[in-house]
C-alpha cells in the first residue's frame, strides 16, 4: 500500500467482554509515527495473525501512546462493528476465559492507493490478505 489511507473494520462474531481479550486501542495514536525496531520474517503473516511480535513498537513507545491518548476497549455483542483508522495503535490479549472470542477483519482502501509491489524487495502478501485483483469500480 502506497500510503496508509486506510479503514479497518473488526467485526465481532462473538461476544467481545473485557475477559476474553478485547480489541485495545489507543486513541490518537494514528497521529504520531512509531517507528518499530527489527526486521520483519519472510512469510510473517503465517504467524503475526495470532501472535504480532515483529513491527511492534517498543516499550517506550507504547508508554508515550498511552500516556497521550489512554486505551479504550472495543467490547460488544456479536455483530458489533468497530471501524478505526488503519494506524491507530491496537492488540489484544490471549483469551484466558472459557468464552470464545472471534473477530473477522477487514480493511477498506483507497482506490486512489492501490497496492504496488511491496517496498524492499519482499514477495507479496498472498491474495487472502491483500487482494491485487480486478480493478475496482469508479
Amino acid at each position: 500500500m502506497p500510503r496508509m489511507r486506510a479503514v479497518s473494520v473488526s467485526l465481532s462474531l462473538t461476544p467481545s467482554t473485557e475477559f476474553n481479550g478485547p480489541l485495545l486501542m489507543v486513541p490518537g495514536s494514528h497521529k504520531s509515527f512509531v517507528r518499530c525496531v527489527g526486521e520483519t520474517p519472510e512469510n510473517h503473516h503465517e504467524h503475526s495473525l495470532k501472535k504480532q511480535e515483529y513491527g511492534v513498537p517498543s516499550g517506550e513507545a507504547l508508554t508515550r501512546l498511552v500516556e497521550a491518548g489512554g486505551m479504550a476497549s472495543a467490547t460488544g455483542s456479536a455483530g458489533t462493528a468497530v471501524f478505526f483508522e488503519c494506524n491507530t495503535m491496537h492488540g489484544s490479549a490471549g483469551n484466558l476465559s472459557p468464552w470464545p472470542r472471534t473477530n473477522f477483519f477487514i480493511v477498506y482502501n483507497s482506490v486512489e492507493n492501490s497496492l504496488v509491489r511491496p517496498f524492499g524487495g519482499r514477495p507479496p502478501r498472498p491474495a487472502f490478505l491483500a487482494d491485487r485483483g480486478p480493478a475496482p469500480l469508479r
